[in-house]
């Protein structure tokens, strides 16, 4: 090689290196003095991986490693309120709500299906009917987490409304109209919405109440409500059994030590229960599921966005809660299901 092709060569090597330096230099000292820019990219790269990894490895009678981290990881995203109002997790939980729209869309042919969409908003789903439990868009700094035209699929899809308690994180009046439009029931306590004529209000302190409930579709659905209490607050505790005889239990914001006492015998009322979906934060909950029987324990109101940081219930105190109850346990996130016997 010549003088000449020697020189061309190092000139064009020392171009190429210039210019991967200067680019460095450029990402260097976008983040540089601008801490958000940091954190808005890192969110840009954990959320789609978390919902990656949970589509990839869903919930199951067991745990896995790849949930946990994925999971633990969700709440390090969601207790940084950098993140409350940002696109990334926009888009993580309108992938979520894509996610279970299009497995409502997918026949069902055995068995039942319970749903987390967001907060202790659930759906119990079997071949003949589906019901919403304390189905809400969600709040974060003003603004709605699941947007409209995504909830109004979700309600499209669900044959009635049980709400538990007034509390808005369980209570969405918009929702309960996409109900009561459609001629769908909508089921809560009586302090609920007393201006609307059309919600139908059962509550009873002093005992458990039984209803069947004939639907849009004819099917009915058998409803015993337990008078639960968030502290003083009134908060119906559902037992929901479906035309084929699958059962599920619906907590709410159930806490109230005196209620204890009753909540220790409901398995000699509801002798076949199929799964108890249960408040992470709820008191004495080794005594509740016990209470209970069910056959599984799905979690629920881990994260709900509407609370400080201090209050968003992370998943890792969740498993820890869970770690020593004998009864198997599924704790999910937003936009996942379980599919039962």
């Amino acid at each position: 090689m010549d003088k000449r092709n020697i020189l061309s060569l190092f000139l064009w090597v020392w171009m190429v290196g210039l210019c991967t330096m200067t680019v460095h230099a450029q990402e260097k000292e976008e983040h540089w003095g601008n801490s958000r820019l940091y954190f808005e990219r890192q969110a840009e790269s954990l959320f789609p991986l978390v919902d990656k990894a949970l589509t990839q490895c869903p919930p199951s009678m067991g745990d896995t490693l790849v949930r946990r981290l994925a999971l633990y990881s969700l709440d390090a995203l969601l207790h940084d309120t950098i993140n409350d109002s940002g696109k990334p997790l926009e888009r993580f939980i309108h992938s979520r709500m894509a996610n279970v729209i299009a497995d409502l869309n997918e026949p069902l042919e055995k068995g039942v299906k319970v749903y987390k969409i967001y907060n202790d908003g659930f759906l119990m789903r079997t071949p003949t009917v589906t019901v919403a439990f304390d189905l809400v868009r969600g709040s974060c700094k003003g603004k709605a987490l699941i947007p409209d035209s995504l909830i109004c699929q979700i309600v499209k899809r669900s044959d009635v409304l049980l709400v538990t308690h007034k509390h808005g994180d369980h209570a969405d009046s918009y929702v309960a109209d996409l109900f009561l439009k459609e001629g769908k029931p909508v089921i809560g306590t009586t302090d609920l919405w007393e201006r609307s004529k059309e919600v139908v209000r059962l509550r009873s302190e002093e005992k458990v109440l039984e209803k069947s409930f004939s639907l849009r579709n004819g099917r009915n659905v058998k409803l015993t409500i337990f008078p639960g209490h968030q502290d003083e607050l009134m908060n119906n505790i559902y037992v929901v059994t479906s035309p084929e005889g699958y059962s599920v239990a619906h907590t709410g914001d159930q806490y109230n030590e005196s209620d204890m006492e009753w909540i220790s015998g409901v398995k000699e009322r509801i002798a076949d229960l199929d799964a108890l979906i249960v408040n992470c934060w709820i008191n004495r909950i080794d005594e509740v599921v016990n209470g209970f029987s069910p056959r599984i324990v799905i979690t629920a109101h881990e994260n709900e966005m509407g609370h400080t940081i201090d209050h968003r219930e992370p998943f890792w105190l969740t498993f820890q809660k869970v770690a020593h109850l004998k009864t198997k346990c599924s704790i999910m996130g937003w936009g996942e299901w379980l599919q039962l016997k």
